[in-house]
């Protein structure tokens, strides 16, 4: 934090400057700035000092700097702000996200690490600011809330409210993270409520998670005191949140794709609204896009540029309480991005700071988390109960749906990564995968257990040497040969492998689950999803089947 004196002497400076007593360290001249507090599109200049923006004019105002950059007409807007993302899902370190996401325009995120805090603990959070630092990308943080995400899940840390208020004290941390234990709200558990207790008390946000919930159980959950939700997969559901006095997190990630859905919501302009891409993989950043692609999407479908821009600038700081972020204007962070044009969203630069982005070359070292399966390992047999349900996957969403007894195609395998031994499978469809070949991975919301999908049993506990022998990450194993692997050596859910010699792994690892018969859009994103015990219908957890609508493991 700036002491007293060097804040008083940098806005000092700037003042002088944006006086014009004293020049500027850059000017951006001739640029089409967008104003999306406003609105508004309009020529100016902008002067930056001490990576501030000091003021903004014409020709006329004389502004003076160091250094000139001709923008001869090309879109000024303020740098994006990811409101709500899982770095680690994109398999990346910080550092590698913000090479993959700064050629992009996004020049902050909000971390919810709660993939390492799962594994790690708080030192898992601890990283992930000292690791953002370093990036070249703004980095902030919301403390995880649900370690594990329920009582059905065991990973590898167990937080506490007094960890929570730990962590909310960390620099950097703006508030407490998606509340994803909504029966523990409803249901008044005393763990629960003491989490969010911390959270008031801390005085940030209180974000939400709440999938599936509507009617008088959603007014009992803001009525609890979250202030966010970013689960709606309906315009009905969108509407109901926001009536609700919730801000609208509208997602668009790798496993869950809410955007065309919920766009009809977006054009009724809603006060409360920001777009979070929540879970990305490195693959999708690199073909795709980040919250650029966001925009594309939201312009042609008819939004204005200038309210799909608020949507990840100024409405996210906002909400996050980031009053020197979102705008261009005097005293805000010199964070821009400077557009081609506001259709494509080409990006010719990006600013962090009045400076050329850059991304940073040093990830701090991160031990632990990786894979123990257990002492019997080798010899241990995957069963399912055969009256269990199937559990029914969909390729663009995290909900999954209850198929009969008896109609699965492929087999699913989730194991203790933590050296309890404890597994569990069950029968799934709309997979592709068949009983031959086995996807394996050490990344499972929110515990981070290990999960193998189809295959023998001695290809299931091939898989899981595999696993074990490359520190943790994704593998496909056929009849006992690896056949890919991306190794995700920090925690068991990161790479710092530049992100497209990443890209490259995975994609090989993609390839050869889809030689097996997958049709899953991104298979690895998926499967992670399958575990993750607050997200209805059916979920697999090491200790069995989760109905996660009546809240019980089913009978074996």
């Amino acid at each position: 934090m700036q002491s007293e004196s060097s804040w008083q002497d940098n806005r000092r400076r700037l003042v002088r400057v944006a006086r014009g007593e004293e020049a500027g360290d850059l000017l951006v001249r001739g640029a089409r700035v967008v104003q999306p507090a406003t609105r508004e599109i309009f020529e100016a200049d902008v002067l930056v000092a001490d990576g501030r923006v000091a003021a903004l004019g014409g020709n006329g105002m004389g502004l003076e700097a160091a250094r000139v950059i001709e923008a001869r007409g090309a879109f000024l807007a303020p740098g994006f702000i990811d409101g709500h993302i899982h770095i680690e899902s994109s398999l990346l370190t910080p550092a590698g996200f913000a090479r993959a996401v700064l050629p992009r325009g996004t020049t902050g995120v909000v971390a919810e690490p709660h993939e390492v805090v799962n594994v790690l603990g708080v030192r898992g959070l601890e990283w992930m600011l000292e690791a953002g630092a370093s990036s070249g990308l703004r980095v902030w943080a919301s403390a995880p809330s649900c370690v594990p995400a329920s009582d059905f899940e065991d990973g590898g840390a167990h937080v506490t409210a007094a960890d929570t208020a730990r962590m909310l004290r960390v620099p950097g941390v703006l508030g407490l993270a998606e509340m994803m234990n909504y029966p523990g709200v409803l249901g008044g558990d005393a763990d629960v409520w003491n989490i969010l207790e911390a959270g008031r008390a801390a005085g940030g946000r209180l974000d939400g998670h709440a999938a599936g919930v509507r009617g008088r159980a959603l007014m009992a959950y803001a009525a609890a005191g979250l202030h966010s939700d970013h689960e709606a997969a309906t315009p009905e559901e969108a509407r109901e949140r926001l009536r609700a006095g919730l801000w609208l997190m509208v997602r668009e990630g790798s496993a869950a794709r809410n955007l065309d859905a919920l766009l009809p919501v977006l054009l009724e302009r809603p006060r409360r609204a920001m777009l979070v891409s929540d879970d990305v993989s490195v693959d999708e950043l690199l073909e795709l896009g980040h919250l650029d692609r966001l925009l594309r999407a939201c312009v042609a479908g008819g939004l204005h540029p200038a309210d799909a821009i608020a949507l990840v600038t100024c409405n996210p700081a906002e909400y996050w309480g980031l009053h020197g972020s979102g705008l261009i204007a005097p005293g805000y962070h010199a964070d821009m991005v400077l557009l081609r044009d506001l259709q494509g969203f080409e990006v010719l630069d990006t600013f962090v700071g009045g400076t050329e982005a850059r991304p940073g070359e040093v990830t701090p070292p991160l031990d632990g988390g990786g894979v123990n399966l257990g002492a019997d390992w080798d010899t241990a047999r995957f069963d399912v109960p055969p009256h269990w349900p199937v559990m029914e996957v969909s390729p663009d969403q995290i909900t999954t749906g209850r198929g009969a007894p008896g109609s699965g195609e492929a087999r699913l395998v989730v194991a203790d990564r933590y050296g309890r031994g404890h597994r569990a499978a069950c029968w799934t469809s709309g997979t592709g995968m068949g009983q031959r070949g086995t996807l394996g991975l050490s990344i499972l919301h929110d515990a981070h257990n290990a999960a193998f999908l189809g295959g023998s049993d001695e290809d299931v506990r091939a898989a899981g040497r595999a696993l074990r022998d490359i520190g943790g990450g994704a593998v496909v194993v056929v009849d006992g040969v690896v056949q890919a692997s991306l190794p995700l050596p920090y925690a068991g859910l990161m790479t710092d492998l530049p992100p497209q010699q990443a890209a490259a792994r995975l994609n090989e690892v993609t390839a050869a689950a889809r030689a097996l018969g997958c049709t899953l859009p991104y298979p690895v994103t998926t499967l992670s999803f399958l575990g993750l015990s607050v997200i209805p219908a059916l979920k697999l957890t090491p200790h069995g089947l989760l109905d996660v609508e009546a809240w019980r493991l089913l009978e074996k």
